[in-house]
């Protein structure tokens, strides 16, 4: 039986949910996903200049564990930059020392303290906060909003408005809606906006 992985021990989550391409015709399925903790492997090396042995102790993984971890990061980085695909950092097998949350209306990120336990963003003071230690990308008040931060979302179907919860893994485009036949997109990607604007021009 395989051991269990350790989780990966993170000081802060990204500061945002990733990057998309400078070109018109990109779609949230084609994203490249760097994991949690890949994101945690290269700000420790790359932006921090951290040799990966003292890397490997701040992520609490072993030297040869944070050497993969820091290859399929860059890997996936590369894939991203020269197959000109959007960049997400969602999920992972990680852990944090802190409570942390993400406000949906101004994409502030905020720490609990004993004043703030995560239910009100303290700038813009929107309830609208997602949890980001244990779900993952799954909003507090039950919003499907997609936030890119984890294995989470809606795939719709652009024609009656039909939703399914997505799969991770399983692109939006790939199912058909069961009412209309017609091909679902993912809820509130570049897509999706596109198809509900040209509705709007239409009428």
């Amino acid at each position: 039986m395989p051991r269990p992985k350790r989780y990966r021990r993170l000081q802060n989550p990204p500061a945002g949910f990733g990057f998309h391409p400078m070109r018109r015709n990109w779609e949230e399925e084609q994203a490249v996903q760097l994991f949690f903790e890949e994101y945690e492997a290269i700000r420790l090396t790359d932006y921090l200049g951290l040799e990966q042995e003292k890397a490997a102790i701040e992520m609490n993984v072993s030297r040869p564990t944070f050497t993969r971890i820091y290859e399929v990061a860059r890997r996936k980085m590369a894939n991203a930059l020269v197959d000109n695909l959007p960049l997400k950092v969602a999920g992972g097998n990680v852990s944090f020392e802190h409570q942390w949350f993400r406000c949906l209306n101004c994409d502030t990120t905020f720490r609990e303290t004993n004043v703030n336990k995560g239910e009100i963003c303290p700038v813009c003071f929107s309830s609208s906060v997602e949890h980001i230690n244990g779900t993952l990308g799954q909003s507090k008040n039950n919003s499907t909003r997609e936030s890119g931060m984890g294995e989470f979302g809606v795939c719709v179907c652009p024609a009656c408005g039909n939703r399914k919860e997505h799969i991770a893994g399983v692109p939006c485009k790939s199912l058909l809606c069961e009412i209309c036949q017609v091909n679902y997109v993912r809820e509130n990607s570049a897509h999706h906006h596109a198809l509900v604007n040209l509705k709007i021009k239409k009428k």
